[in-house]
């Protein structure tokens, strides 16, 4: 999935900001009701950062989910419908998350920056 620039930002914040929180029931989950659970969770991390940022949520949580099923922090099972369900993985989500929070080329940014670099980041990519 390509993410836009101010996409890609979101994508980081929440990692840095947010990721790490998420605990959930080791049920399984269908792919669309894991997107909604993590953009709200998006919007929520993002919310003083105004609307235009809370938009890119949908996008960011896909590739967030996207992330977390191929690095193994949710399994993938099929059920008795075809249909595909993700059963969180707690070590497995825990692990990808901070590799990814130490990978990332904007989190690693970020950090080198200081508290003040979202603040900036995300008033030049929404004016």
């Amino acid at each position: 999935m390509s993410l836009s620039a101010l996409e890609e930002h979101v994508l980081a914040f929440y990692l840095a900001n947010g990721a790490e929180a998420l605990k959930m029931d080791p049920r399984f989950w269908p792919y669309g009701e894991l997107v909604l659970i993590v953009e709200d969770k998006i919007q929520f991390a993002t919310r003083s950062f105004g609307f235009k940022v809370g938009r890119a949520g949908p996008n960011a949580a896909r590739a967030f989910l996207d992330l977390m099923i191929e690095r193994g922090g949710f399994s993938t099972a099929r059920n008795d419908y075809g249909s595909t369900m993700h059963q969180y993985q707690a070590p497995g989500y825990e692990d990808s998350v901070r590799e990814l929070q130490r990978v990332n080329r904007i989190c690693v940014k970020a950090n080198a920056a200081g508290p003040e670099y979202w603040e900036k980041a995300f008033a030049e990519l929404t004016s």
